[in-house]
C-alpha cells in the first residue's frame, strides 16, 4: 500500500528527494477536476507498492511549493524516481493511465 502525506513547504524539497517512486500532486479545495482526480489517486493508493510516495499539496496552504514546480493549472502531478523528476501530468486522467505511468517505475 502506497505511503500518503499531506505536504507542507517544510517538506516540499526533502520529499522529492526520497528514494523510490513520489507522486507530488497540486489540488485546491474547490477545484471540480481535483476532486475527480483526488478519488483516483484514492483509489490507487492500495493497488501500489509501499515504495510510492502520495505528497498530496493544497497549493493556497503550500504556495511556495507550487512556485517551485511552476504550477499555472490544476490539477498537477509530478512523478520522481529517486529524487529525479521523471514527468508531469498536467491534467486529470483516468485510474488506468495513472497507473500505468507508475507500474514501470516500480521495477
Amino acid at each position: 500500500m502506497a505511503k500518503v502525506i499531506e505536504l507542507t513547504p517544510e517538506l516540499c524539497e526533502s520529499v522529492t528527494q526520497q528514494k523510490g517512486v513520489v507522486l507530488l500532486y497540486f489540488k485546491a479545495d474547490w477545484c471540480g477536476a481535483c476532486k475527480t482526480m483526488g478519488r483516483i489517486i484514492d483509489q490507487i493508493i492500495d493497488e501500489t507498492p509501499e515504495q510510492l510516495l502520495i505528497a498530496k499539496c493544497n497549493i493556497e496552504n503550500c504556495i511556495e511549493c507550487a512556485a517551485a514546480y511552476s504550477v499555472t493549472s490544476i490539477p498537477r502531478m509530478v512523478i520522481f524516481k529517486d529524487g529525479t523528476e521523471i514527468k508531469r501530468i498536467n491534467s486529470a486522467i483516468g485510474k488506468a493511465a495513472l497507473l500505468q505511468e507508475l507500474t514501470p517505475l516500480f521495477n
